[in-house]
């Protein structure tokens, strides 16, 4: 039975229905204090959650020379290449700084956040390449608490239950798990509003051509098609479950054409990213070596439940975090940081309980949504799902399953939120209101300080943040030493040899070889333009000559100067630094404060 709902004259954009009354039924409160509360809490829990209250902190980075991810060097290379004007969307990206001599050719890689990467670069140029990413990451978690927040209203769930949803995801650990390693897979701002556009398709009448839900559901494709694939996916998978359903409920397949005019929309975003990809690939011909998708990897990044249930190392409560790093050692597979939050778990565990509850009632028809979604999402995410099955016969595109998480905890939020909503509407016959009141305003509070308590890391060590002050400090003057001794335009020649992206060395992560050019203003260096190209080819053939000869090719294709990583060689580089020496390279060589890099000049 349908309660009545009083109107106010505000329309839901979910179910266009009009939307419940404010919270707690005091009209003293304004519209804005919850949204402004909820943005305000979560600025703060970040700032603490990182450390960043001072200007030396915000122009520090959380992470820089981390040997679990090394992927933040590449995110910095990224927003410096856009702060520089390299990088524009739907254009090719080379990047004359890098690849010496040529440029660094970053077209075979499929970049489809490019319009991220622009925003990224503004913040770069306007605040600083640190200061930028902190802004970036406090914006993120900020729009994906806003978006939240919006969701649950327009689907009727009230102000206190829509504040504990958005601050939940505002907060999700998944989030800070993936700051600031994998920027754009932290972007899950829009990954809420999927929510609305699943139940559109899925509950009757479905999605009806040129009607507002259809637009607005095809806007909301198309802006998430120009984000992380990973995204995409989801929503377009789910999306044509829904409508499937509908479709074999009612007979119409109106509704489902509709999704699929949907999913179009998001696929001519996703193609729209991928323009200038595939018009280099048609006039240089593709790259199949750019680009290794291993099976393996299907499997030790897949979806586990296990993950969703252990808390981050940095936890505040040290039996957590203890479990979670005993966890961490002695699991096979690798996590990226799945874990819900005790308010995510909860409500999972409300859902899973209404499912079951319908399965024992002998009443399918009133299983949730929310649980099938859920459903579809393990069985075909999870380590040995259908994902690793597709993965067997080739396509490896979505080899990180553990990113789903994130959708797992925004489904289970609203479900909790809309239950708890007609739980206290429901209330409100028997119950007194100003216990009612109190009692949910109690609840909010509790909930609230658990979100804060159980989700915002610890904050790192004073000593953790100057360390990584400190290994900035001796990159940074280690560069401004080489562009005092070089002239401009000089090319660096960078050992060990590596190639780009995704290849580490013994001893050096996969990006490590961008460093000098975060800060560079006026030399070239020989890392960074894409494997699997035959221009690319004479790095790796000279490795395979005596290191002497080498030196001289080198030399000859006009490098000035070569950059060491020692932590790439067994002895530390000293056999090089021996070998140039005693070919008549006698300058002083050029050292970090850090004691990792050396550069010596071919003078």
């Amino acid at each position: 039975m349908e309660l009545p709902v009083k109107p106010t004259g505000k329309r839901s954009i979910a179910n266009d229905l009009p939307a419940v009354d404010p919270p707690f039924g005091n009209r003293e409160i304004p519209w804005f204090f919850w949204p402004a509360l909820l943005l305000a809490l979560v600025a703060l829990a970040w700032c603490t959650g990182t450390g960043r209250w001072t200007a030396a902190a915000w122009n520090t980075p959380t992470q820089y020379l981390d040997g679990f991810y090394g992927d933040v060097i590449s995110t910095f290379a990224g927003m410096k290449a856009s702060a520089d004007g390299h990088y524009w969307p739907f254009a090719w990206k080379t990047i004359p700084e890098l690849g010496a001599p040529y440029d660094g050719n970053w077209n075979d890689w499929p970049s489809i956040e490019e319009l991220q990467f622009l925003f990224y670069g503004l913040l770069a140029k306007v605040f600083g390449l640190f200061a930028g990413l902190n802004l970036a990451l406090l914006i993120g978690h900020l729009l994906a608490a806003a978006t939240m927040f919006f969701v649950a209203r327009s689907l009727d769930c009230s102000s206190p239950w829509a504040f504990v949803a958005a601050l939940a995801y505002g907060l999700a650990p998944a989030i800070f798990a993936q700051s600031p390693h994998h920027i754009t897979v932290a972007a899950v701002w829009h990954v809420p509003l999927f929510l609305l556009v699943w139940k559109w398709a899925s509950v009757e009448p479905g999605l009806e051509f040129g009607s507002r839900r259809f637009w607005w559901a095809c806007g909301i494709a198309f802006f998430t098609g120009l984000q992380n694939v990973y995204y995409t996916n989801i929503l377009c998978q789910l999306t044509l479950l829904g409508a499937g359903f509908l479709w074999l409920r009612t007979g119409s397949r109106t509704p489902l054409k509709a999704a699929l005019a949907v999913i179009g929309a998001a696929a001519a975003a996703f193609a729209l990213m991928n323009v200038d990809g595939w018009a280099y690939k048609m006039v240089y011909g593709p790259n199949g070596g750019a680009i290794v998708r291993e099976y393996k990897w299907l499997e030790i990044y897949g979806l586990k439940l296990v993950d969703l249930v252990v808390p981050p190392v940095t936890h505040h409560f040290q039996l957590f975090a203890d479990f979670a790093k005993a966890h961490r050692e002695a699991a096979p597979l690798q996590d990226e940081g799945s874990y819900l939050g005790l308010i995510g778990l909860a409500a999972l565990g409300l859902l899973i309980a209404s499912a079951i509850s319908a399965v024992v009632r002998n009443r399918a028809n009133s299983i949730p949504m929310e649980a099938w979604q859920i459903l579809w999402i393990v069985l075909c995410f999870s380590t040995g799902g259908l994902n690793t099955i597709l993965g067997a016969f080739g396509f490896t595109l979505f080899r990180t399953g553990c990113r789903y998480s994130i959708v797992i905890l925004a489904i289970a939020l609203v479900y909790a939120a809309e239950r708890l909503t007609a739980l206290g509407k429901a209330a409100t016959f028997r119950i007194d209101p100003e216990t009612l009141r109190i009692g949910t305003l109690t609840a909010t509070i509790t909930a609230s300080l658990v979100i804060l308590w159980d989700q915002v890391p610890r904050a790192p060590q004073p000593e953790f943040t100057a360390l990584i002050a400190r290994q900035v400090e001796a990159d940074r003057e280690f560069v401004t030493r080489m562009e005092a001794v070089l002239p401009a335009g000089a090319m660096v020649f960078q050992l060990p040899i590596m190639e780009f992206p995704e290849a580490p060395a013994p001893g050096v992560p996969s990006y490590d070889h961008f460093r000098p050019y975060l800060y560079s203003r006026q030399l070239r260096y020989s890392y960074g333009a894409m494997k699997g190209r035959p221009r690319e080819q004479w790095q790796q053939d000279l490795g395979k000559v005596p290191l002497a000869k080498a030196v001289e090719q080198i030399k000859d294709r006009g490098f000035a100067a070569i950059y060491i990583n020692r932590n790439g060689f067994p002895d530390k580089g000293k056999q090089v630094v021996d070998t140039l020496r005693g070919m008549g390279f006698t300058k002083p060589p050029i050292e970090s404060a850090a004691g990792d890099l050396v550069c010596i000049v071919l003078q």
